[in-house]
């Protein structure tokens, strides 16, 4: 091998190493940045997870308020409900009672009336 062989052989060598060396440092990266990446995704994941059951446990409680809420409606419902049937059965007791009052006001002016024909057919 001549001199200028053995040089050319030298550089392509030192370049192949230089190359090597640079190429090994960015698989190291690339690696590194990998496994971080994949500590990051698997977090992530965790993350989703609790967010997951959060909104689970919170759809299920706002299934229970709804409930609740619609029990509280039906309760203030039937509370309507029988406070205008108190009403009606009070106007009905006052009614029957003022007939009651009105019967006996006509009975007793029927009683005047039958004192008055005789204390006329009298004379």
């Amino acid at each position: 091998m001549t001199v200028e062989q053995q040089y050319i052989a030298e550089i392509v060598k030192a370049e192949n190493i230089r190359t090597f060396t640079v190429f090994n440092k960015l698989t190291n990266t690339l690696l590194f940045e990998k496994s971080q990446a994949q500590e990051e995704i698997l977090l992530l994941k965790s993350q989703i997870n609790t967010l997951n059951k959060i909104i689970k446990d919170k759809d299920e409680e706002i299934k229970k308020l709804k409930i609740k809420q619609k029990n509280q409606d039906f309760i203030e419902k039937k509370q309507e409900i029988k406070k205008e049937s108190v009403k009606i059965v009070a106007n009905k007791v006052r009614q029957s009672e003022e007939k009651a009052q009105l019967k006996k006001l006509i009975e007793e002016l029927i009683q005047e009336i039958d004192v008055c024909v005789e204390l006329l057919n009298e004379e």
